[in-house]
């Protein structure tokens, strides 16, 4: 495989090779021979470069901790013997100035001009690169040659030790029936067939027309890259634990007939679909029982290499996964629901605080239940009648719901970031806030057409935790709020309803959308040029790509980070971070302009406006700089604390303090900045990091005017009404407000947009499509799905960008466009957008997740505007399926996504 490689101020004459290693030559250098070509990460050839001269290439990531060794073949001419730098490695991460990337993400020189002999020779040098690297990458290659100088780089290798693939950890055997195939393949590691890790190759299995219902492989691979990396650490405690990424490794079986299915491997000693990173592992496929011309084992990721020891065709049943069914069938009977059984039901119950003495002696609980046709309505106060304040905790409601005789219909939704839909017994809970932000909880079964769904009817947005405990044919659903009375003071709890319907879990979620018709209605700005802006783009004045500022004219250069976002097939949001940032006052506080100025930034926002590209500037909800002039005047006053009596940083050691959302003080100062800043440069829109989270955040300050202990999504609530509030009087009623993350629907009325870590943070054990249901029960908020993690390339798998696009949301794109995220994924992006651009109207409009289905195993949401209805298809199953759709055939590959289209 040879490719061109990008460069930058190179000779006509220059030839580069970047060589993925899809042949199995022999290479020699300085007399060694590595004819392991499987230990090369990444490989360059034929590079000339003629001083004086700053040579760039650019690439996906090289995993220099894993090919830590640097192999250099090489000649050089006239250069002294000094410490310049001659060959410079760049991690791919962008450095804004709020994080400690800037140590991280700091270029490494690792071959200086005095490690070169520059007597025309060629000469080979090899350079351990642990110890130098403070990161798990390199995107960047930098070749710096003075006047006069020159340099040939004949050849020049990233490669591992053995360990990267131990393949002398033993084999596994194939079942005693199996009939051992041919193999071939155009790799060898040792004695077995295999794929280069830059590579995308196939390995053959020829089955010469014979039949079987499993081909079983004994099989490794091999996935580079890492998450969590910390310098230091031993490699196994940072790797990649196994794939389960249809883009990168697939088997695709071809009959005698001509006809052709594609499918994961099967791992059978878990009985799951995934491939353990360096272990060696027994696979199956299933096979149909018609003669089988051959299979590949494609390799189709420039990040993952595959060694297949032996493969084998058996006569016996393919053995079946141990996961549950992702999803109940519909409900069986189409009877009116019966009067579900609720009689163990508690309604309410109170707990200790932790460490503290039973209180209920000395508490006055005042329940009621007012029963209606199909629901009941509860309501509680519970009085404090001791003459000493009493901490506990108010679990209200709690229902115990008894929907089926038998626990294997008995089934629960429990609306987390990834919804759960399931009948396996377990107990969940979570803090009301971006990780559960929708307030209900649901037990149904479809075979007794019976389900209730607990609704808590809070629009103030108090702290509370849901939990859910399914245990044969009881689920426990329960809201619990920590409480803390003064003598004789009161305690009304939100009201709660418990609604019984059939069978169906939609319609649970049917009757809390049906709640929330009953008061949501969005305060926002919701732009038209909203509903059509599916990429966004952040990045930084000073540590982002380059593309949006040129520091060194300190002015903006939003032309460029336009044409960068080409790559994506364009973008439709600027989200610019740090542009705030100054050197006496921090990056948050007092938000100066002082990167580019006032009139710089405001021509580069009408610039992109002319073409349609809308512009948002980041303010922080909590933070300041404690540098900066509001802290240093009222940082004091308004600064979080923690349970522990502790000042609220962002970092122990760092600058910017966390100040209270329910100190109306730093509200209004807040939102008066942020409108101000917006009208001065001509935003349109304004971003509030970290709101949305919710959760587990309090304040325990006792001088805020607010009780000890009191959550922080009130606060935000208020913080967002002044926000808009403020938008409106400067006459910026369509300038928009997003915040981080995807809120709680409290909170929901107020923001337009959001950034949404659902899909990042779902657990796919428990819900193997991450379904977020937020998005359904708010279609009218743009929400753009979060691309990569955090600041360096760590992307979302490409399997979750398919999902982003199965729920109609954008992307959240980040960093450099061609490093991070490899040809494969952008063409997957451009091809998106495309469709999302194009059925604007039906994205925007009504969505219902989960409707009827035309097969098993494929998942269908659907999406209506008044001219069309759009379907996004996601095959769930690791093989693929055909089956009929809006009158026409369809073929979806393992864990694929399609979209239909009908119209009127």
């Amino acid at each position: 495989m040879i490719q061109t490689g990008r460069y930058r101020h190179a000779p006509a004459s220059r030839i580069l090779r970047v060589v993925g290693l899809a042949v199995g030559a022999v290479l020699a250098l300085s007399g060694t021979a590595l004819g392991q070509e499987w230990l090369t990460g990444y490989r360059l050839q034929e590079v000339s470069v003629q001083g004086p001269e700053e040579w760039r290439h650019r690439t996906e990531p090289i995993w220099v901790y894993e090919y830590h060794s640097l192999c250099l073949r090489y000649r050089a001419w006239r250069l002294e013997k000094n410490n310049d730098a001659v060959l410079t490695l760049v991690p791919g991460v962008v450095r804004p100035v709020v994080s400690d990337t800037i140590a991280i993400g700091r270029p490494v020189s690792v071959v200086l001009a005095r490690d070169l002999i520059a007597d025309g020779e060629e000469h080979y040098l090899e350079i351990e690169l642990r110890g130098k690297m403070l990161t798990a990458q390199v995107d960047e290659l930098i070749v710096s040659v003075p006047a006069g100088a020159r340099l040939e780089i004949c050849d020049l290798q990233f490669r591992a030790d053995e360990s990267v693939l131990p393949i002398r950890q033993g084999t596994p055997a194939l079942p005693e029936d199996a009939k051992r195939l041919p193999i071939h393949g155009s790799l060898a590691c040792g004695k077995f067939a295999a794929t280069s890790l830059r590579g995308r190759e196939a390995i053959r299995i020829d089955c010469a027309g014979d039949t079987g219902h499993t081909l079983y492989l004994s099989l490794m691979a091999h996935a580079a890259g890492l998450s969590g990396f910390v310098p230091g650490r031993p490699i196994d405690a940072w790797r990649v634990k196994s794939i389960r990424e249809t883009a990168d490794v697939i088997a695709r079986v071809k009959y005698a007939d001509g006809s052709e299915d594609e499918q994961f491997p099967f791992l059978v000693e878990e009985r799951r679909y995934a491939l353990l990173n360096r272990t060696a592992k027994l696979y199956c496929l299933g096979l149909d029982a018609r003669p089988v011309s051959y299979v590949e084992l494609l390799d189709r990721s420039p990040h993952v290499q595959l060694v297949l020891f032996a493969a084998g065709l058996s006569q016996a049943a393919s053995p079946e996964p141990a996961d549950e069914a992702p999803l109940p069938a519909a409900p069986t009977q189409r009877r009116v629901a019966g009067d579900l059984d609720l009689e163990s039901s508690k309604w309410f119950q109170i707990e200790p605080a932790q460490g503290k003495t039973p209180p209920s002696e000395r508490l006055r609980a005042n329940l009621r239940v007012k029963r209606e046709r199909m629901s009941r309505v509860l309501n509680i106060a519970v009085t404090n009648t001791a003459d000493e304040p009493l901490d506990f905790t108010l679990v209200f409601p709690a229902v115990e719901a008894r929907a089926a005789a038998e626990a294997s219909d008995t089934y629960y939704l429990y609306p987390r970031q990834g919804a759960v839909i399931s009948h396996a017994d377990r107990m969940l809970e979570d803090a009301y806030g971006t990780q559960f932000p929708l307030q209900f909880l649901v037990a149904f079964s479809p075979t007794a057409n019976q389900g209730a769904c607990v609704i808590v009817r809070d629009t103030e947005g108090r702290f509370k935790t849901f939990r859910l405990n399914k245990h044969g044919t009881s689920v426990n659903m329960e809201c619990r709020y920590p409480v803390c009375l003064a003598p004789g003071e009161t305690y009304r709890a939100p009201e709660s309803a418990v609604v019984l319907h059939g069978g169906d879990w939609r319609q649970g979620f049917a009757a809390y959308r049906q709640w929330l018709s009953t008061w949501y209605r969005p305060t926002g700005a919701r732009p038209e040029w909203l509903r059509c802006a599916f990429s966004a783009r952040r990045d930084y004045p000073i540590g982002g790509t380059g593309h949006l500022f040129d520091m060194l004219k300190n002015r903006y250069t939003f032309r460029n980070l336009i044409g960068d976002g080409e790559a994506f097939g364009g973008i439709d949001f600027i989200d610019i971070s740090g542009w705030a940032q100054s050197d006496a006052v921090g990056r948050v506080g007092d938000y100066p302009i002082e990167l580019g100025g006032a009139d710089d930034l405001r021509r580069n926002i009408a610039l992109a406006a002319a073409s349609g590209i809308r512009t948002g500037l980041y303010f922080e909800g909590y933070l300041v700089d404690e540098n900066s002039a509001v802290a240093q005047r009222f940082g004091n006053g308004w600064q979080m604390i923690d349970a522990a009596g502790r000042r609220m940083r962002y970092r122990p050691e760092g600058p910017e303090m966390y100040m209270c959302p329910l100190v109306p003080a730093w509200r209004h100062y807040l939102a008066s900045r942020m409108a101000e800043v917006a009208a001065e440069v001509g935003a349109h829109a304004v971003y509030l990091d970290q709101f949305g989270l919710g959760g587990n955040r309090r304040c325990f300050a006792s001088s805020h005017g607010h009780v000890p202990g009191t959550g922080v999504i009130p606060g935000e609530i208020r913080m967002l009404q002044e926000l808009r509030g403020e938008l409106d009087r400067a006459g910026l009623r369509q300038t928009m407000i997003y915040l981080e993350f995807n809120p709680v629907d409290a909170e929901a009325p107020l923001c337009d947009a959001a950034f949404c870590y659902a899909i990042q943070n779902a657990d796919p054990q428990l819900s193997p499509a991450k379904l977020n249901l937020w998005r359904f029960a708010f279609p009218d908020i743009r929400l753009w799905d979060m691309g990569s993690v955090g600041v360096g390339p760590q992307n979302l798998s490409a399997e979750d960008f398919r999902l982003s696009l199965w729920h109609g949301n954008g992307t959240w794109l980040k960093g450099h466009s061609d490093t991070w995220y490899g040809r494969d994924l952008l063409v997957f992006l451009r091809h998106a957008r495309g469709v999302l651009k194009e059925h604007a109207a039906a994205f925007s409009g009504m969505a219902e997740p989960l409707v009827a289905s035309p097969h098993p195993a494929v998942l269908v949401n659907c999406y209506r505007a008044s001219e069309e209805t759009v379907y996004t298809l996601f095959n769930i199953s690791y093989r693929t399926v055909r089956f009929s759709f809006q009158n026409g055939e369809q073929i979806l590959g393992p864990r694929a996504v399609d979209v239909v289209v009908a119209t009127k």
